[in-house]
């Protein structure tokens, strides 16, 4: 499967997308490759288009967001939004991170080391 992001992504912004894929294909996560880059593709997709982010008065998502995140947070809001299909809201996404790490075995330490 081929990843559908910005065509003139420089050698950060393909680190970093390199390493939400690697966090996806995780034991947290477990998704195969092709799964991961489809779910990235995604989530590309709806939080760069300017209608969808007008139907919920929120920002498009530009390269500038997407490395101002670290990639376990873009790994988060991947599975909360594309998987668990969640609509945009923030402080639900916070509240539910918040959650999901603390139920992590090992908690998120264990969980940052990931991708090291």
């Amino acid at each position: 499967m081929e990843l559908k992001i910005t065509p003139n992504a420089d050698e950060y912004e393909q680190a970093f997308i390199e390493r939400v894929l690697n966090a996806l294909q995780s034991s947290v996560f477990g998704y195969t490759h092709d799964e991961a880059v489809m779910l990235v593709n995604k989530y590309y997709e709806k939080f760069t288009d300017p209608n969808f982010c007008k139907k919920y008065r929120i920002p498009v998502q530009t390269p500038d967001f997407f490395m101002h995140v670290e990639y376990i947070n873009m790994a988060d809001r991947i599975y909360y939004y594309c998987v668990l299909g969640n609509i945009p809201n923030e402080e639900a996404f916070i509240h539910w991170s918040n959650e999901f790490h603390k139920s992590l075995p090992g908690g998120m330490r264990d969980y940052l080391l990931l991708n090291k």
